[in-house]
């Protein structure tokens, strides 16, 4: 039985191909999402570490606090909250950035899955078609045996 050839072969490997650029977007952009939220996470750790410091300046007795330190601590953690908000106005940008590539990846998906489907549905039809041929041909021979053999 002769193999099924799909004639719209490369159509197909085009869009497996476009759909696998697609979802190397997509985790491109996914990466960069979580990267930027582990560092605000880890910024918000920071914070909750450095207000939870008792003793700044390591010194043992209340009265020797040093105001360079408080003013030092209060700056660090004024810059770590103005990162996080850079951070979170970064982050919303590129979600919406990764929903519209996760969308083209999808309709990439749906394309090449239509086509995989239209495959299957044609090659499924070639090999009934196949096998309708080849029960026809055995049918052939065997009447034309059958005549044969009638005839002597």
């Amino acid at each position: 039985m002769k193999r099924y050839s799909f004639r719209l072969e490369r159509f197909l490997k085009l869009k497996r191909y476009v759909e696998r650029e697609w979802e190397q977007r997509l985790a491109y952009i996914s990466g960069i999402c979580l990267e930027i939220e582990n560092r605000i996470a880890y910024m918000g750790g920071e914070i909750n570490r450095v207000m939870l410091e008792e003793n700044p300046g390591g010194n043992t007795e209340i009265e020797e606090i040093d105001i360079n330190e408080l003013i030092s601590r209060e700056m660090y953690i004024y810059r770590l909250n103005s990162k996080i908000s850079e951070l979170q106005d970064e982050l919303a940008k590129r979600r919406e950035e990764l929903q519209e590539v996760r969308e083209k990846y999808l309709a990439a998906s749906r394309e090449r899955k239509v086509l995989e489907k239209l495959k299957e549905k044609k090659e499924t039809e070639y090999y009934r078609l196949q096998k309708l041929d080849e029960i026809k041909t055995i049918d052939d021979l065997n009447n034309a045996k059958w005549a044969v053999i009638s005839s002597k």
